[in-house]
């Protein structure tokens, strides 16, 4: 299945992956809870991240993930590929179930998205925050 949501260029690509609109302004997506591949697809007019675990999948040129309270930035660069928190990932590279994100300062809280915002909860990963 794929379900296009509002002026966001966003696919749900399984109806395993749930996707809400939060506050009638953010798009709100939670992927089952597994293992996950970051995948960059060059499509027009604009490159796109798409985050695929065995049941669920979503792909969009911009979204924030996290675990429903905190907001970690993942995009597709037009020309460098994909990026979390300003650091360059690898085609191919896993939110394996179980493992930790360690954010970075800078991060936003997902309460704090705008219309527009595509936002993915992954279930199976722990997000970290900084100390403060």
């Amino acid at each position: 299945m794929r379900l296009l949501i509002s002026a966001a260029a966003v696919a749900v690509l399984s109806v395993s992956a749930l996707a809400d609109v939060t506050d009638a302004r953010v798009v709100q997506v939670t992927l089952p809870n597994e293992d996950v591949t970051l995948s960059y697809v060059e499509r027009s007019p604009q490159f796109t991240v798409e985050l695929k675990a065995k049941d669920g999948a979503v792909e969009a040129p911009r979204v924030y993930i996290g675990d429903g309270a905190v907001a970690v930035e993942l995009f597709a660069h037009p020309t460098n590929g994909i990026f979390l928190q300003d650091v360059k990932l690898k085609q191919g590279d896993q939110f394996k179930k179980g493992d930790t994100i360690k954010v970075r300062p800078g991060y936003k809280k997902a309460a704090d998205l705008v219309a527009g915002d595509v936002y993915v909860k992954l279930p199976g990963v722990t997000f970290e925050l900084p100390a403060k």
